[in-house]
C-alpha cells in the first residue's frame, strides 16, 4: 500500500469514525424525542414509517428486518411491542399460512406519520446546530448537498 492510499483510508476512517460520532448523537436526541412526544423508541418508528410507505396490505416481518436493519429476532419483539401499544397488527398471509404480515392500525398510521414529521424537524435542527460544529461541519455539508441518492441496498 502506497503512503497516498494509507492517507486516503486514514481520511476514510476518521470521516467513517466520525459520521458514527454524529450519528450517535443524534440518535440520542432522537430517542429522548420521541419516547417524551411519541412514547416510541426509533427503531419502533424506522418501522412505522416503513408500513406507512409500504404495501397496504402490510409487510413481511423479514422484509422489515432488512428494511430497518434489525435482525429478525429484534425485529419479532419490536413487532410485538407495537402490536401492544396498538399501533400494528400481525395478518396472516392468505395463500402462505407460515407467512406473516405486519400492518399498521389507525392509530399506528397516525402516531407515525406525527412522529416522521416530528424527527424530520429534529433533523433539520441538528443539522443546522452541527453545521457550526467544526468536527461536523464538513459531513453537513456532503449530507446536505449530496446529488441524487440511490436506492438503499436491502441485503
Amino acid at each position: 500500500m502506497s503512503a497516498d492510499d494509507r492517507a486516503a483510508s486514514l481520511r476514510e476512517f476518521d470521516r467513517w469514525r466520525r459520521l458514527t460520532l454524529m450519528v450517535g448523537r443524534f440518535n440520542q436526541s432522537m430517542e429522548r424525542m420521541l419516547a417524551d412526544e411519541f412514547q416510541v423508541s426509533l427503531p419502533e418508528v424506522l418501522v412505522l414509517v416503513e408500513l406507512r410507505h409500504g404495501p397496504t396490505r402490510g409487510t413481511r416481518v423479514q422484509e422489515l428486518s432488512a428494511a430497518v436493519g434489525l435482525d429478525q429476532s429484534s425485529m419479532s419483539r419490536l413487532v410485538t411491542r407495537l402490536e401492544k401499544k396498538g399501533l400494528t397488527a400481525r395478518v396472516s398471509c392468505e395463500h402462505d399460512r407460515r407467512g406473516v404480515y405486519c400492518a399498521l392500525t389507525p392509530e399506528g398510521a397516525d402516531r407515525g406519520e406525527r412522529a416522521e414529521a416530528r424527527c424530520r424537524t429534529e433533523l433539520t435542527a441538528l443539522l443546522d446546530a452541527a453545521a457550526y460544529d467544526d468536527r461536523w461541519a464538513a459531513l453537513v455539508t456532503r449530507l446536505r448537498h449530496q446529488g441524487p441518492t440511490a436506492p438503499t441496498p436491502t441485503t
